[in-house]
């Protein structure tokens, strides 16, 4: 989910939503190079990511212990053999996630790339004539889309990485364009996170008239809770409230694309099929460190407005359990069946 910076994990390439996945890579980026660090440099690098976490991770205790944690491992000399950053990198993820269980949670070879200012709260799109509009570029956030047997829709989304401005066109274009089907179903078993106001974005399509409290993020730096409502008027035609829409979710689902599936479950939406999702719900941002490294420190959590909790550590359990593999096939079936009754 990313809301002041970009996830980059969005987490796949995220900032400060629950959102790229902090196990991968953006899509184009280049091979990171394997930087020499020497037991000075990397004693500056475990005292950096310490001031970090005591500053700005989510949990305070939590933070404490990890801390705890490097400086013991770092008198141990237990890094003495990561002469490269990117061995170092991972010797420190490893510890951090050992004590926090945290999937966002992670060092990484290269500083941020500024994507520049996140989306802001303000103005809502108002409703217009999609006909008279020229046909948006393609981002990346939306895969193959198709109408399958009995009047089913299908969209694969991707990727909840890009922020709504920059792809509401692409959004109404898409989600009108499964307006008038007799069900939905929605793809994110490839998806790893991105931004919580693209995630409200689409969900608006998937509501009435009213606004809709999807999800909360509390900030802890910022002291600071944000929530994310649909909608209402969002451009183009909506799918509405009332027909069935399925989300089908993988292990591989992660950060925003599980707050989506969890939104819609919770509110008794969707109906989810697939896998229990991978399990990370605290949005952060990535945070340069010295001598070329880079650390995505969780900072906020996910409030969800109906269990007051989230899917941090547990995932989103499916209402249907299935393989990813055999996920379409059986909300297909199970939307068909829905249509014979």
């Amino acid at each position: 989910m990313t809301h002041h910076a970009l996830p980059l994990l969005l987490l796949l390439t995220i900032s400060v939503a629950p959102g790229a996945t902090a196990q991968q890579r953006p899509p184009g980026s280049e091979a990171e190079p394997a930087l020499a660090l020497d037991a000075a440099r990397r004693g500056e690098v475990v005292d950096s990511i310490a001031t970090l976490l005591k500053r700005m991770y989510v949990f305070p205790d939590v933070a404490e212990r990890m801390i705890t944690e490097l400086h013991s491992r770092a008198a141990q000399k237990e890094f003495a053999d990561a002469a490269d950053a990117a061995s170092f990198a991972r010797s420190l993820t490893t510890r951090l996630r050992a004590v926090s269980h945290d999937k966002h949670l992670r060092v990484r070879v290269g500083e941020p790339r500024r994507r520049g200012a996140p989306p802001g709260e303000g103005g809502r799109a108002s409703s217009d004539s999609s006909e008279s509009r020229p046909r948006p570029a393609r981002t990346g956030m939306y895969g193959r889309t198709e109408r399958l047997d009995g009047g089913v829709a299908y969209i694969e989304i991707a990727s909840f990485a890009f922020p709504p401005e920059v792809v509401r066109d692409e959004t109404r274009e898409v989600m009108s364009a499964a307006a008038d089907a007799n069900a939905l179903i929605i793809d994110v078993r490839s998806n790893g996170g991105g931004s919580p106001f693209t995630v409200a974005l689409v969900c608006s399509y998937l509501f009435g008239d009213d606004p809709v409290l999807l999800n909360s993020l509390y900030y802890r730096p910022a002291d600071r809770t944000d929530d994310f409502y649909t909608d209402p008027r969002v451009p183009g035609r909506k799918f509405g409230r009332d027909k069935p829409v399925y989300v089908l979710t993988s292990d591989r689902t992660f950060s925003g694309a599980e707050e989506f599936a969890y939104d819609l479950q919770t509110r008794k939406r969707a109906t989810i099929v697939g896998e229990t999702t991978g399990g990370g719900a605290n949005p952060g941002e990535l945070v340069p460190l010295p001598h070329g490294l880079g650390v995505f420190v969780p900072t906020g959590r996910a409030i969800n407005p109906i269990t007051k909790t989230n899917w941090e550590g547990v995932g989103v359990k499916p209402d249907v359990a299935v393989s990813a593999g055999e996920a379409l096939e059986t909300a297909l079936r199970l939307a068909q069946r829905l249509q014979s009754r």
